[in-house]
């Protein structure tokens, strides 16, 4: 049996120093001969490459019984590096709650150099979700609840240092979690409302940390200022917790803690002599000497000092650690009371432009890399905004790491929504509070801690936690504020949102409602990409790019008009996320990138392609010094008018101080307008437009800095266009011995030259050649559903460009498969970068990153296109490859950032006959003068003999496959049979009345179809059987196509799940009377003593239930009741105390669960207490 083994030697992992917490650097190397091991102190080694991986419910996974020992067989198990989610796509099916629970299990081997021996050996998770357990060489060494917080725990006795050692890791996130406080929104009590899935797997980084017995613990240096700091000094403490692994009862040693600055120069020393007494940890506390003239950490100048922390014994290092910090003091107005109301950093007054964002990404859903991460980060820096909140659970900790370098404000989340009043549930709770602050509290870019978002937990546990943060935290909260968002009790500061013009609301009062509320922690608005409209802000309007655009731009302007008088926001949302236990699947116009459910409020969609809103953010607080940009509304527009003349509201997003606009490349402008400030648009009316081409330029300090250019598919063709054609083509024919050349994403092309690029087509079976993508892994979904976008712009390098606007996006589930002989090939691989660097101003390098193997070889590695040739640029990449087995396959194995991008892709080699494509919907045609296309898209010829193009179509068709009849409508009749059972779609200028027979269990649905003449055409539908012949046409002359469309079954709707409702009227109690509020009967407890009620509830299976109360308590107070379950012999399963917070104004819900596994059978949950008075209760519900 053959396994990966991951050898470590001192000489190749060598870490001097370590920064804060457990290191998550990169690894240094050294040579052999510069120190002995046993003169360094720590070592950080990552342990990313080489696991094995499986779910549970694996048919290959037969017994799990010996699966922690060493000598286990894993080889059939999924090699993957981490981080790594299983949960990749599970989400993205429509389905309300579709996302992957259960468990998997890791495993990994690895050799110890023997010179190690002696040291001690950690093994540091920084996120396993949810819950973890660890084994090495079969002892189980540890197990960790929660899966956004860092565990380390220590292996060293379970070590082998003579042979091979095994890491099993058992990964567990089951349904309906109810003991933490991060909780997949399907599953949580309120559907939803936790807001995002959870991850299944070991999603983020993994490292072992070797040192000697006396070391530091995890973020065990903890350093603050206090709040009386100036330009002129600065008191600095210290807190160092150390920790002796060693048998010895006392160890004497000295904790030197130095400051140094950004050239590594000593600024300030403290070193004191401590005895450590037993084996647990201890913390000392220190002062530095008082520094003069510090240098402040700011949003212009994120300063950051650096701590080096070293244990000393009889002077030899035992450990050594590096905490950057930044120096610097924040303000509020509560705690101010100077009557300015704005936020204050080092006594500067600052406006708060903030973003929200999940750490979702389409294919790798949590398991975030590090150029993924610092993609993000540069997105978010570049639309301007100088503020973050995390939303709504603890993020990786690079995210910090580069808030703090990079000088953005942050707001960490803890959790969202999310309550349970059970003993486990509040244990996990502030177990996970404490590491939450103690990874995070020496961050200079922390200025809020979030408790919760709308928060649902009772008034005195969250006054719990803030005591708790106060006391881990000591610039809590003179400093950093305690707060929920939008409901919650118990903190510094209930923050607010403001949803106005998306959840009603009058958006233009947005400034008068800001000034009373200072902060506003959410504002947003729903969008859908690729539709457009046209006119001012519609508040009842479609949810187009526009209409959000235009709300976000009033919503942005309002706030600019007080920004001396008020905190400042943040925009909900940067990207937009997964949303389990919702019903929000319009992401997308285009059925085919409808996934969901997902919070479609993004500037940037689910699979990272920034939208309008994201460049009007840009063109309103990006640096014109340094990022000059303009953009066109919109890249996605192309079929905006169908004819010439006058034209209003185009709209161009720039930060530059003037902009001039051309219905030409090179004449024909129509005018230059200047910068109307933050908040507003540069803007065109009634200009005359004659041309296909928009473009715009613009203009600081009178020279030209920027170009966009967007094209109008309906209208005459520029007289200059040809200059649109730029630099060499990259399609040039190397031979002729070409076997396939695929149009990726696109239907059937013939370039210049004559050749012809195949329609791209989803391989069904081994003889033919095909696509594959992630949706292969499921049943009954589209085969290119979210892996095909396209580009309408021009793309420099080619005149081909049709063949580059298609393209394939995904991760490692995208792939092509050709069946060719054995031999030697060559393979010409075409890219464009579609979707970064519009508009100019960016830097956009690692934005998109990604390899490129055949057939499992890679060929290809780190391709960042824009890195290498920009924007709309095409790129061709030619590579080598044998073949042995009859099959070459083209695939993506490592996506790192962004998702992985191909328009077209050309195998040459020895002379051999092409294999057949995979066959389509349409199995067999019965007529002449019918063509049969593919990837029925706007701008596509409608008929097979005429120029008119369709302009406008239903968004269930695009992407499908259908028939294309001559423009003359005699003769149009036939037949087909399909080769599944499909949704046929007629686009027909018939009305219902004279609807022909051959249509006549057809019915017509909404939407339109129209062409470039402006010709309109009704949508048709019904569904047609698998085999059987279809006829059509004969005895009249209508104008239609023919779209088939497989039937899917997305899992959309509404989904329920096991519950069962009891109606408190209808239970066993003792209570006053029975009244309504707002239609709902509930029992009113008054003034009965004692009071009670129960109900008697049966589980058909064996588990861990939830229960949910609604209800209301109008009293002054929480209400303590005696909460039991009985089993049905009389035995108490549970019996404590849960309570019901201060409700007042509304239903509320109060979730608890069993509090352990109990069996099938019928049990009694009963509530009491002395008095009840001042409870309401509506109902109960069990799950």
């Amino acid at each position: 049996m053959i396994k990966n083994r991951f050898i470590v030697f001192f000489i190749s992992f060598l870490m001097l120093s370590c920064k804060s917490g457990e290191d998550r650097s990169t690894n240094n190397t050294i040579d052999e001969d510069q120190q002995e091991i046993v003169d360094h102190p720590r070592w950080v080694i990552s342990l990313k490459e080489n696991w094995r991986t499986i779910r549970e419910d694996s048919e290959i996974l037969k017994d799990t019984t010996n699966i922690q020992n060493v000598k286990f067989d894993d080889t059939s198990w999924e090699k993957v590096d981490v981080p790594h989610n299983w949960d990749q796509y599970y989400g993205y099916r429509r389905m309300k709650h579709g996302n992957l629970h259960g468990n998997a299990w890791y495993r990994k081997e690895l050799q110890l150099d023997p010179k190690l021996e002696g040291k001690r050996h950690f093994l540091f998770f920084e996120g396993v979700g949810s819950y973890a357990t660890v084994w090495v060489n079969g002892k189980k060494v540890g197990s960790h609840k929660g899966g956004r917080t860092t565990f380390t725990l220590d292996i060293t006795d379970a070590l082998n240092f003579k042979g091979e050692n095994s890491i099993t890791v058992k990964a567990e996130h089951p349904p309906f979690i109810a003991d933490l406080p991060w909780v997949c929104g399907g599953c949580s009590g309120e559907w939803g409302f936790s807001e995002g899935s959870q991850p299944m797997g070991i999603f983020r980084p993994v490292s072992l940390i070797v040192t000697n017995d006396i070391k530091i613990e995890p973020f065990g240096v903890h350093i603050w200022n206090d709040k009386n700091i100036s330009e002129s000094s600065a008191q600095l403490y210290i807190e160092t917790e150390v920790k002796n692994y060693s048998n010895t009862d006392v160890a004497s040693i000295t904790i030197e803690n130095q400051l140094q600055d950004e050239n590594g120069a000593i600024v300030a020393t403290v070193a004191e002599n401590v005895d450590l007494n037993g084996a647990n940890p201890e913390s000392f506390q220190q002062k530095l000497p008082l520094l003069d003239s510090p240098k402040l950490w700011s949003p212009e100048h994120p300063y950051l000092y650096k701590l080096v922390t070293t244990v000393r014994q009889e002077g030899k290092v035992l450990d050594h650690l590096e905490t950057p910090y930044g120096i610097r003091w924040i303000s509020y107005p509560q705690n101010r009371n100077d009557g300015d109301m704005r936020f204050h950093l080092n006594g500067k007054p600052y406006f708060i432009n903030g973003t929200c964002e999940y750490e979702h990404n389409m294919g790798r859903s949590h398991s975030f890399t590090e150029e993924m991460i610092g993609a993000r980060v540069n997105q978010m820096i570049s639309g301007g905004f100088n503020a973050f909140r995390e939303a709504h659970q603890p993020h990786n900790l690079r995210y910090q790491e580069h808030w703090d370098k990079e000088g953005i404000l942050f707001w960490s989340q803890f959790s969202a929504h999310i309550w349970y009043d059970t003993p486990e549930f509040k244990e996990n709770f502030k177990h996970l509070l404490r590491d939450w602050i103690k990874e995070r509290r020496n961050s200079p870019s922390v200025i809020m801690w979030g408790l919760q978002n709308e928060s649902t937990i009772p008034k005195d546990f969250a006054e719990e936690c803030t005591a708790i943060i106060r006391e881990m935290d000591p610039t809590s909260s003179q400093q950093r504020l305690v707060t929920t968002c939008n409901g919650g009790e118990g903190t510094d500061w209930n923050v607010i949102q403001n949803w106005s013009g998306t959840y009603g609301g009058d958006p233009y009062n947005y400034s008068e409602e800001l000034k009373k509320d200072l902060l506003n922690g959410e504002y947003g608005g729903w969008r859908t990409t690729d539709l457009h409209t046209e006119g001012p802000f519609d508040q009842d309007g479609e949810y187009s790019e526009n209409r959000f655009s235009q709300l976000m731009e009033i919503k942005m302007r309002e706030a600019e008009e007080v920004r001396d008088s008020v905190v400042g926001q943040y925009s909900w949302l940067f990207t937009s996320h997964e949303n389990p236990g919702r019903i929000q699947n319009g992401e997308a116009f285009r059925d085919i990138d409808r996934v969901g459910p997902v919070n479609y409020k993004g500037f940037f969609t689910v699979w990272s392609e920034p939208i309008d809103a994201y460049y009007m953010y840009r063109g309103n607080y990006a640096p014109k010094e340094t990022e000059p940009m303009v953009y066109i509304v919109s890249h996605g527009w192309p079929d905006r008018w169908t004819e010439t003349g006058k034209k209003d509201s185009i709209v161009v997003y720039s930060n530059c101080d003037e902009v001039e606009l051309f219905n030409d490349v090179t004449g024909k402008s129509l005018g230059k307008r200047k910068n109307p400030g933050v908040g507003r648009h540069f803007q065109w009316d009634d200009v005359n437009i004659q041309y296909n081409v928009l473009k715009a330029v613009s203009f600081v300090n009178g020279k030209e800095v920027a170009t966009d250019v967007v094209l109008l598919n309906n209208l005459p063709k520029s007289p200059d266009f040809r200059q649109l054609f730029t630099g060499k083509e990259v399609l040039i024919s190397e031979d002729d011995n070409y076997i396939y050349r695929i149009n990726a994403g696109g239907p059937e092309f013939i370039d210049d030259s004559g050749n012809t690029w195949m329609a791209d087509v989803h391989k069904t079976d081994d003889k033919t050649w095909g696509s594959r993508s992630w949706t292969d892994d499921f049943e009954d979904l589209p085969a290119f559903y979210a892996s095909q976008r396209r580009t309408w712009d021009p793309i420099s390098n080619t005149k081909n460009w049709e063949l580059f606007q298609t393209f394939r996006f995904g991760m490692d589930k995208l792939k092509y498969e050709f069946p060719v002989e054995n031999g030697e090939y060559e393979v010409d691989l075409y890219f464009i970068e579609p979707w970064y660097g519009t508009g100019g101003g960016l830097d956009c390098t690692n934005w998109r990153n990604f390899d490129v193997a055949v057939n499992g070889n890679t060929v290809i590695k780190n391709l960042d296109i824009w890195k290498e040739a920009g924007h709309d640029t095409a790129i061709k990449k030619t590579v080598s490859a044998t073949v042995q087995n009859g099959e070459l396959t083209i695939s993506f194995p490592k996506v790192t950032s962004g998702q992985a991008v191909i328009s077209a892709i050309a195998i040459r080699g020895k002379k051999q006959t092409a294999a057949k494509a995979s066959s389509g919907i349409f199995k067999h045609i019965y007529s002449k003068n019918i063509e049969k296309k593919t990837w029925l898209d706007i701008g596509q010829k409608q008929y097979t003999d005429s120029e008119k193009k369709w302009t406008k179509l239903p968004y269930q068709v695009f992407g499908t496959e259908w028939l294309s009849f001559p423009s003359e409508n005699l003769n149009r009749s036939g037949g087909f049979k399909l080769k599944e059972t499909s949704s046929v779609y007629i686009l027909s200028d018939t009305d219902t009345l004279n609807k022909p027979n051959w249509m006549r269990d057809f019915r017509k649905i909404s939407g339109r179809a129209v062409n470039s003449e402006g010709k309109k055409f009704h949508v048709y539908l019904d569904t047609i059987s698998a085999n059987k012949t279809f006829q059509f046409g004969n005895e009249d002359e209508s104008d239609f196509s023919i779209v088939a469309v497989p039937l899917y079954n997305m899992g959309e709707g509404e989904e329920s799940r096991p519950s069962v409702k009891f109606e408190a009227e209808d239970a066993l109690f003792t209570g006053d009377s029975i009244k309504n509020f707002k239609d709902s009967d509930y029992l009113d407890f008054g003034n009965k003593s004692p009071a009670s009620i129960e109900w008697k509830v049966s589980t058909g299976l064996a588990g861990i239930h939830l229960m949910r109360f609604r209800y209301m308590n109008v009293s002054e107070k929480p209400i303590d009741v005696k909460f039991e379950i009985i089993a049905p012999n009389g035995a108490i399963v549970r019996n404590d105390q849960i309570t019901f917070p201060v409700r007042d104004e509304k239903w509320k819900i109060l979730n608890t669960t069993t509090g352990g596994y109990i069996n099938a059978g019928t049990y009694t949950i009963r509530i009491s207490a002395e008095s009840l008075k001042g409870l309401w209760l509506e109902s109960f519900e069990f799950q």
